[in-house]
C-alpha cells in the first residue's frame, strides 16, 4: 500500500510541474499576428473572433488589437478578418496585406491578393494609384502639374545625376486628359491604332495625366544606352522612381521599351520592384489590356 502512494505521490509531482511549465510556456510564447485566441496558431476561428469583433456593439478585449489589426489601420475590420482566414491556410502575411487608402472601397483583389480600392473613379493598390490600358483616370482628374512628391524627387535626382557630371532634363511631364486625346490621335492617323497602341495611350489611361510621371531627356531607346539613361536605371528607384516600361515586358506592360519613361511610387514600394526585376503589373499581379 505505502508503494502504491509513493508511485501516486510522484505521479501527481510530476503531473504538477509539466502543467506549470506547460503554463509558463503559454505565458513566455509570443502571440503571432492573427492569434486572437492565444492557442499558438493562426485558424478560421481567429477569422471568425475578428469578424465578430468588426461588427459587435461591444467593445474588443483589452489588448487585442496588436493581433487582430493585420492590414495597420489601426483598427479591427472584415479586412483583417479575411487576411486572417488567408494566414490560416498557408498564405504569406506579405502577399495579402497592403496599404489601405482612406475613403476607398474595395473592389476586388490581384492575382497576388492586393485588395483594389476605387476612390472617386481612381484605382489604388497598396496605395499606388494605378493607370494603365486596364485601368483608366476620368476624364475630369487634372492636378494640373506634376504633384510636387514627384517634382520634388526628380529635383533631388537631377541635382545628384549634376554631381556626377550627367545631364537629365523633363522633356515631357503633366498632360491633361484632352492633351493625350489629341497625342493618341495624331498618332493614329499616322500610324494606325493598331501600331499606335505599342507606344501611346489613348485618352485616361496615360500615366502623364497622374502627375506623377515624367519623359526625360531625349525620347528615343538610345537613351537608354547613353551615361545619363545608365545612371538613372541603376539609381532612380532611390529617389521614388521606376522605369515604368522595362526592356523585355511589352507583352506584360502593354507598351514598348521606354528607358525615358519614369513614374513615381515613392522610395520604398520603388526600392522593392527595383529588387524584385520586376515591371508593376509583375509585382502587384494585374493586368494591362484594353477591353
Amino acid at each position: 500500500m505505502k508503494m502504491w502512494k509513493k508511485i501516486l505521490s510522484v505521479f501527481i509531482c510530476i503531473s504538477l510541474f509539466s502543467w506549470i511549465f506547460s503554463l509558463c510556456g503559454v505565458f513566455a510564447a509570443e502571440v503571432q499576428p492573427g492569434d486572437v485566441n492565444s492557442d499558438g496558431k493562426v485558424s478560421s476561428e481567429d477569422a471568425r473572433l475578428i469578424l465578430h469583433y468588426c461588427v459587435s456593439i461591444k467593445k474588443a478585449p483589452e489588448g487585442i488589437l496588436p493581433f487582430a489589426d493585420l492590414d495597420g489601420d489601426g483598427k479591427i475590420g472584415a479586412e483583417d478578418a479575411r487576411i486572417t482566414l488567408r494566414l490560416s491556410i498557408g498564405l504569406p502575411k506579405e502577399r495579402v496585406s497592403s496599404r489601405s487608402v482612406p475613403g476607398g472601397k474595395i473592389i476586388g483583389y490581384t492575382a497576388k491578393n492586393y485588395p483594389i480600392y476605387s476612390v472617386d473613379g481612381l484605382i489604388y493598390i497598396d496605395g499606388i494609384l494605378i493607370v494603365n490600358k486596364t485601368y483608366s483616370l476620368p476624364e475630369n482628374y487634372n492636378p494640373g502639374d506634376l504633384l510636387p512628391d514627384c517634382s520634388n524627387a526628380f529635383r533631388r535626382m537631377q541635382n545628384d545625376a549634376t554631381q556626377n557630371g550627367l545631364s537629365i532634363y523633363i522633356s515631357s511631364g503633366y498632360r491633361s486628359y484632352a492633351s493625350q486625346k489629341s497625342i493618341y490621335n495624331r498618332y493614329v492617323s499616322r500610324d494606325g491604332k493598331y501600331l499606335a497602341d505599342t507606344y501611346s495611350a489613348r485618352p485616361g489611361h496615360s500615366e502623364h495625366q497622374t502627375g506623377l510621371s515624367i519623359d526625360l531627356n531625349t525620347i528615343t531607346r538610345s537613351f537608354g544606352n547613353t551615361a545619363a539613361g545608365k545612371w538613372v536605371a541603376a539609381h532612380c528607384h532611390e529617389y521614388g522612381f521606376i522605369i515604368r516600361y522595362p526592356e523585355g515586358k511589352s507583352h506584360i506592360t502593354g507598351y514598348c521599351y521606354e528607358p525615358w519613361h519614369l513614374r513615381y511610387v515613392g522610395i520604398d514600394t520603388a526600392s522593392k520592384i527595383a529588387a524584385s526585376g520586376l515591371c508593376l503589373e509583375e509585382y502587384y499581379g494585374i493586368t494591362s489590356t484594353y477591353s
